[in-house]
């Protein structure tokens, strides 16, 4: 008889040394073992042996699949596998089509590396102006468990991870982490990647509330000096100091690029780099105009505050440098927003009005007739009231950092 898979020769009772014997010839055949029916060897033109099974799925068609190549599957893993096939036909259901779709629902699974992927591809990049904090926070906590299904991880495995961030004084950025995870799986379960958040019931690790510390005068100077010898990147070094100076959000400052400081030294943040989404003016002078005029003298690049790597230094690559040297930090732990803070009160403790103030760090003061004003109609003058506040805050910060 001839197949597809060429003439079916006289069935014997195969044995290994029989199986080896067999030779290649001008076309492929076909030697069935009787004491296992529907178990054949295939031996191609090349020499090639292959085994095969034929069998018919109770009340339906006649299948023939593959079992391997000889000799890599021997005679007697070939009869177990064709027995288990007849066995399943026999009642009905084909064996090697349920693997098969066994192994299309595999390969839908997503690991965590992909998941990540796929949530930042759809949901996060070119959408949320922190995508690449959220998919380098996202990657850093996950990390240990990349490799694993989505829909295997456990709440007792994520709260491992979490639990050693905590436990090593990043509440807040345990918290962050988790905030992020449980956002990622809602959206693998709005899409049916996975059928239950692994995070829910987990309580967070930090309430959230409004943060208070504000430098004194000493721990500024301290930390100025600090700062410099931490053995952080200059750029961060740079960073921190310009907070000090001008109050801005340290995302912000870590952005700054050179077509965006005019030649009247007023550093212009574009509204896609600005927390609130509109574009503000900063005039730089002092100490501010130093550390600019440093940095761009230092840079060969676009950018004047980079990470090692050669992009944009971002909020948690300088706030995570601080965090790394707390133990060696000589004054109470603070964070970059601190910095801010402590800048902004200190305007205010200087007589500095609070709209003013505003303008300069970038928060809303004010009704909205004052805000309309000072975005359309008086830019020449909001530049001028906030070099005044800054030369004063500027001349006070000097004094702090220059005492004995």
């Amino acid at each position: 008889m001839v197949s597809g898979s060429g003439a079916t020769k006289s069935g014997i009772a195969l044995t290994a040394r029989s199986v080896e014997a067999l030779h290649p010839e001008k076309a492929p055949y076909r030697v069935p073992d009787i004491r296992c029916p529907g178990l054949a060897i295939r031996v191609a033109t090349s020499g090639v042996k292959t085994w095969d099974m034929s069998y018919r799925i109770k009340g339906g068609q006649v299948r023939r699949r593959s079992l391997g190549r000889f000799p890599e599957v021997g005679l007697a893993e070939a009869r177990e596998r064709a027995n288990d096939l007849a066995a399943a036909a026999r009642g009905g259901r084909d064996l090697v089509g349920e693997e098969d779709a066994a192994q299309v629902l595999m390969a839908a699974r997503p690991t965590i590396a992909e998941l990540i992927e796929r949530y930042c591809h759809r949901r996060v990049r070119g959408r949320l102006r922190t995508a690449v904090e959220i998919e380098r926070r996202l990657k850093r906590a996950l990390l240990p468990v990349l490799t694993r299904y989505a829909d295997d991880l456990r709440r007792r495995d994520l709260r491992e991870l979490l639990d050693a961030v905590a436990d090593a004084g990043m509440t807040r950025e345990a918290e962050a982490r988790r905030q992020s995870i449980s956002t990622m799986f809602r959206w693998a379960i709005s899409v049916d990647l996975i059928e239950t958040n692994p995070i829910w019931g987990l309580p967070t690790y930090d309430a959230g509330q409004a943060r208070s510390r504000v430098l004194s005068a000493d721990e500024v100077r301290t930390a100025w000096h600090w700062f410099a010898s931490s053995n952080m990147l200059p750029s961060h070094v740079a960073a921190l100091r310009l907070q000090l100076c001008i109050g801005a959000r340290i995302g912000e400052i870590g952005g700054m690029a050179r077509s965006e400081i005019d030649s009247n030294w007023v550093w212009h943040l574009p509204a896609e780099r600005s927390k609130n989404g509109s574009p503000r003016a900063t005039p730089l002078d002092g100490l501010a105009k130093d550390i600019v005029m440093e940095r761009l003298n230092y840079s060969t690049s676009e950018l004047l505050f980079e990470s090692e790597r050669g992009a944009a230094a971002t909020a948690s690559q300088i706030g995570g440098a601080i965090i790394k040297r707390r133990k060696d930090c000589p004054i109470e732990s603070f964070a970059t927003h601190d910095l801010r803070r402590t800048a902004a009160t200190s305007m205010a403790e200087l007589g500095i009005s609070l709209e003013t103030i505003a303008t300069i760090v970038g928060h809303s003061a004010g009704n909205a007739a004052t805000h309309t004003l000072l975005k359309h109609y008086i830019h020449t003058q909001s530049i001028k009231i906030k070099r005044d506040a800054l030369d004063i805050w500027n001349s006070k910060l000097r004094e702090i950092i220059r005492a004995s």
